[in-house]
């Protein structure tokens, strides 16, 4: 008989791994996405001594460490985190888009579910309101849609 799924999954990442890629740049804003991040991981149940940070110089350079993390088949999702702000030049819609069709791919090659964390922002108001807001936070939205992806992914 089918089933229909619930449109609300449960957020335990209790015995859940997860291989984060983050990149330094605009460090107060990526360190806020990662902090963020591993808070919301720890609140739900992870035990982050079985997951793994890697830092990487920029938001480019995260697709590469998470490919590392996914193949390593350590972590039961691959979160990709980082800061990217407009400037003159289409120069950040170029590594948006490689990033997010790299870490599209590094899901689709090795089965390990891979999230989008890389904040794209116009201006650095709202970067700063997307990394270190109270109320929404990027780094927090990560970290729960991996939970909900690595739980889908398990009961496949």
């Amino acid at each position: 008989m089918l089933r229909a799924q619930k449109s609300k999954s449960e957020l335990s990442a209790t015995g859940l791994r997860f291989g984060i890629a983050a990149a330094r740049y605009n460090p107060e804003l990526a360190d806020s996405l990662v902090e963020n991040c591993l808070a919301t991981l720890e609140a739900a149940g992870a035990d982050l001594r079985r997951s793994q940070v890697i830092r990487v110089p920029g938001s480019f350079e995260v697709t590469v460490a998470a490919a590392k993390l996914a193949k390593s088949s350590r972590y039961d999702c691959v979160i990709g985190l980082g800061v990217l702000l407009q400037g003159e030049t289409s120069h950040a819609e170029h590594i948006a888009g490689a990033v997010a069709h790299g870490l599209t791919d590094i899901a689709i090659i090795t089965g390990v579910p891979t999230v989008f964390g890389i904040v794209t922002a116009n201006t650095l108001r709202q970067a700063r309101v997307r990394c270190l807001g109270k109320t929404y936070n990027r780094g927090r939205e990560a970290a729960r849609t991996a939970i909900e992806m690595a739980r889908t992914w398990t009961n496949l």
